[in-house]
């Protein structure tokens, strides 16, 4: 094995890459080369270090133990250099912001039209995820995480808090008899274990009523669609469906209080470009 200071930078630069996309086409797209090319840095570099760092069978790429160890370790540098790069010779680039779905689809972007009016030379990129936490899986410039109030994040600033409270169609709340009998309105899943109505249950004292599922859901902004067809009542923060509330399309389910369930919170690199940096300034500014 070669001394680390002789192993050769570019070649770890194509390894980022290619374990990032999984494919030695792909990076060898985004570097403008070819395949070939990809594959002997790839090997050069598992020569210098004197470790395997992917497994090759069947036309398929996949990372060796000691290969995701290296990964992990060296991409947050190669990003950073990256990164450092573009900062010192100005280049401009996409912002690229990593958000929950449904937080993405119902807030920052429709917020994000005010954005483009006031900087409309600056791209944004944004990528959705639907894990709570910190998703390592694609680099990004900011990452908007979520995380229940029991474990929150630590390491970024809290952005909104999300509190919620179970909201419903008119037409459906027009139809029960009494709403203070939560069994006897239908209620969504929207969360895989449903901790987030086990949660708002205990908090609001009430947790041996057995609410009735009859619709479960993967993502919070199905749920909500689903409430608004009148299929039942779900958990979700003003924030997130005030204009289905200004519409008249979901109303507040009547004495149900609101309860701190989680938090969005904003995690940032050390090392940052002008437009991401205003966009930080102005998303802080939107909340």
């Amino acid at each position: 094995m070669l001394h680390p200071s002789r192993i050769s930078l570019n070649a770890t630069r194509v390894f980022v890459l290619v374990a990032e996309h999984g494919s030695l086409k792909r990076a060898a797209e985004i570097l403008h080369v070819t395949p070939g090319a990809v594959s002997r840095q790839i090997s050069n570099l598992e020569d210098m270090m004197g470790v395997r760092l992917f497994r090759r069978s069947n036309n398929s790429l996949h990372l060796t133990e000691t290969g995701e160890s290296f990964f992990q370790q060296v991409r947050p540098s190669v990003h950073s250099l990256h990164r450092a790069i573009e900062l010192a010779t100005g280049e401009s680039r996409a912002v690229n912001v990593q958000a929950p779905t449904t937080m993405a689809s119902r807030w920052l972007i429709p917020a994000w039209v005010d954005f483009k009016k006031r900087w409309p030379d600056i791209k944004v990129s944004i990528s959705t995820h639907d894990s709570i936490g910190l998703l390592d899986a694609q680099p990004a410039d900011l990452h908007i995480a979520y995380s229940p109030a029991s474990d929150p994040l630590p390491g970024g600033d809290i952005l909104i808090e999300d509190r919620c409270r179970p909201y419903l169609a008119p037409q459906l709340l027009s139809q029960i008899v009494d709403p203070s009998n939560l069994s006897s309105v239908p209620a969504l899943q929207s969360t895989g274990s449903n901790w987030d109505w086990t949660a708002w249950l205990q908090h609001t004292e009430t947790p041996d009523i057995a609410l009735r599922f009859d619709n479960a859901f993967d993502l919070d902004d199905v749920a909500i669609r689903a409430a608004i067809a009148g299929m039942g009542m779900v958990l979700a923060p003003k924030f997130i469906i005030h204009d289905d509330v200004d519409a008249g399309r979901l109303c507040e389910l009547p004495q149900s209080p609101e309860v701190l369930l989680g938090y969005y919170s904003l995690h940032v690199p050390e090392i940052l470009n002008a437009d991401a940096k205003t966009f930080i300034r102005w998303l802080k500014d939107s909340v």
